[in-house]
């Protein structure tokens, strides 16, 4: 059978050497994401960047980067984080980046446009250099449609996204270094077969020297990667696979190979646990535990159901959303036909994929490196916060186009289209890239900040209690700073999209908190103490809930005094009680409170009030000389 690759691509090769070179995927790159450098911060990039202490520290806080759980700087130990993010390598990057120019978004976004352009060059420099050397073109379709793929928006628009490149990065780094470093050992062996003269002549050029510290480097790589993200763990299996397909060695000596990278991981493990402890929270609120109301049955299906969604999104990358979370996702049963179309697919991708395990199929590879990254971030293993996240597409993204643009090679062989490729070839690419480069640009206008991506991602995801939420807390921002004949409307559209989340999951604590403060804004204060009462019940130690508790207090106290300044004792009693409502610690607040009564001839309050001053303050002067009078009285 005729191969596409004999001609080395002829249509590739007519075209100039900087398009046909690694580069032209840098340029794409910038091109596609440049509209993001001037976006604020978004989403969850406070956990890491902007309200993160260490980072806000610059290179003196690096020490706490590098010795804390990476959400430690922003919200400290939560019992919501089950097992903890250690990646200070990102963290790093953005201190030093906010030692050099300050906090500016447009650093961090441009460093994330940057960190995809080398992640671009990297693919290809990986793909032509090892997986597809012998198909020029196939390798250079592969990185463009990495590049122009639209689900990767999150990963480079979003700041937090950062820790994905770089793990990327490295991993790729780490197998171009391994497959290379087994390339030089090849080299080395044919040279010791050659006569004495010939391996003289080669170590003058230099040539037995290249690859010699691969293996070193490779190591290096992957500790990188770790630090970067925690995904990279997958490797420990999918290193000696790739040596095995792709470097043309046994399992047996792929498996040595690899052991300097599973002491890495021993080593890796080992540090966390020192660093961090043996963390491993059970979370009991289902918006971080997509699975807490699940039966086992019902995870196994839902689970395969994102995971046909995520086949969905790279072939369809349309509708992108920010958040899949309770309940935009609903459970499944395994009798569910799209749960059993699921099933199906992946056992044909695994049967596939099997089947030419012996033949080290390029195929094959693709296949198990495709389910192997998605498997890690099922949850199946343990719980990651998210049912579903396009940014988990990311690194699982590199083998599904590898297999594509293969299967699509494969396919034109079969079908002799020799000379109809570059016909074919142009019009898939200016398709593909045309529609893909136009989303790209278009969702990075969305992700220009939190409350314009909260806005338009609720419409897409509407069964989302998370998205309503955040929708609602934008229209409190914009309320905020609207004119005052707009600010009530915005404020009532807030409520109106916490009522929806509140209908779906009544017990998440920042749809009650931020609904309280909408209702405060339309100066409905009863019915924000309702819905901080009804936070209370949750979680009555909550942050915020405890400032908020401090701003009812003062308003109340001071509300109290000035009413009784004016002789309205009545409304004096009465803010006065909700004062020691929300500081029952504050023994001036209950002096006070004891005065009015008093004032109003209600002396067992009066006396109840006093008492508890007292014990509050033992020594309260005021108090002392209250309790004084009631004896006074016959």
């Amino acid at each position: 059978m005729a191969d596409l690759s004999n001609d080395r691509a002829a249509w590739l090769n007519a075209l100039p050497s900087w398009v046909r070179g690694p580069w032209i995927f840098a340029l794409i790159a910038i091109a596609l994401y440049a509209n993001t450098i001037g976006n604020e911060f978004a989403l969850d990039d406070g956990l890491v960047l902007n309200e993160n202490s260490y980072v806000m520290r610059g290179i003196p806080g690096i020490p706490d980067i590098l010795t804390h759980d990476s959400f430690h700087g922003s919200i400290g130990n939560s019992a919501y984080l089950s097992g903890g993010r250690y990646r200070p390598l990102s963290l790093v990057t953005y201190a030093i980046e906010v030692s050099l120019f300050g906090m500016k978004p447009w650093v961090h976004h441009l460093g994330n446009v940057l960190l995809f352009a080398v992640c671009c060059v990297v693919l290809f420099r990986f793909l032509h250099g090892f997986v597809l050397r012998d198909h020029p073109w196939a390798a250079w379709c592969v990185v463009l449609l990495f590049a122009v793929h639209p689900v990767h928006t999150e990963v480079v628009a979003n700041i937090k996204g950062r820790d994905e490149i770089l793990s990327l990065i490295f991993l790729l780094l780490t197998l171009h270094h391994a497959l290379a470093h087994v390339r030089w050992r090849a080299r080395r062996a044919d040279v010791q077969q050659e006569s004495r003269s010939r391996r003289k002549e080669r170590a003058k050029a230099g040539k037995n020297e290249q690859g010699k510290w691969s293996c070193v480097w490779s190591v290096v790589s992957f500790a990188f990667a770790l630090l970067s993200k925690e995904n990279g763990l997958i490797f420990i299996a999918l290193l000696p696979l790739t040596l095995y397909f792709l470097g043309g060695l046994t399992v047996p000596d792929a498996m040595k190979r690899a052991v300097p990278v599973i002491g890495l991981v021993v080593l890796y493990v080992a540090m966390r646990m020192v660093l961090l402890g043996a963390r491993n929270n059970t979370v009991q609120e289902v918006m971080d535990n997509p699975y807490l109301f699940a039966t086992a049955p019902e995870k196994v299906a839902s689970i395969l159901f994102v995971l046909l969604l995520y086949m969905k999104l790279m072939f369809w990358p349309h509708p992108l959303v920010y958040d899949y979370s309770f309940n935009q996702l609903p459970l499944h049963d395994l009798g569910d036909p799209i749960v059993i179309l699921s099933v199906a697919l992946h056992i044909a991708l695994l049967v596939v994929a099997m089947m030419g395990l012996r033949r080290k199929y390029l195929l094959s590879w693709c296949i198990i490196f495709y389910l192997a990254t998605l498997l890690l971030v099922s949850n199946l293993a343990f719980n990651i916060g998210a049912p579903l996240g396009e940014r988990f597409l990311f690194q699982a993204s590199v083998p599904f186009l590898i297999g594509c643009v293969e299967l699509a090679r494969r396919a034109m062989i079969h079908l002799h289209v020799r000379r109809s490729l570059p016909i074919i070839a142009s019009i898939l690419i200016v398709s593909i890239t045309t529609g893909s480069a136009f989303a790209i640009v278009q969702r990075n206008r969305e992700w220009s900040s939190g409350d314009d991506l909260f806005l338009h991602d609720v419409v897409k995801a509407p069964m989302s209690v998370r998205t309503r939420t955040f929708a609602g807390i934008a229209l409190i921002h914009k309320s905020d700073a609207a004119p005052p004949e707009q600010r009530r409307d915005l404020a009532w559209k807030a409520v109106r999209q916490f009522q929806v989340a509140d209908s779906i999951h009544s017990t998440y604590l920042p749809t009650l908190l931020n609904m309280g403060l909408a209702y405060f804004r339309l100066d409905s204060l009863e019915s924000a103490e309702k819905c901080w009462d009804r936070s209370r019940e949750i979680d009555a130690n909550d942050p915020k809930l405890k400032e908020l508790e401090r701003f009812l207090f003062d308003m109340y106290y001071q509300g109290g005094l000035k009413a009784g300044t004016k002789g309205d004792f009545l409304e004096a009693v009465r803010q006065l009680k909700k004062a020691v409502k929300y500081d029952p610690l504050n023994a001036d607040a209950w002096y006070n409170l004891g005065g009015v009564c008093f004032t109003t001839k209600d002396l067992a309050q009066a006396e109840t009030a006093w008492k508890e001053a007292l014990r509050l303050d033992p020594e309260h002067a005021q108090a002392k000389l209250g309790m004084v009078a009631l004896r006074a009285i016959p």
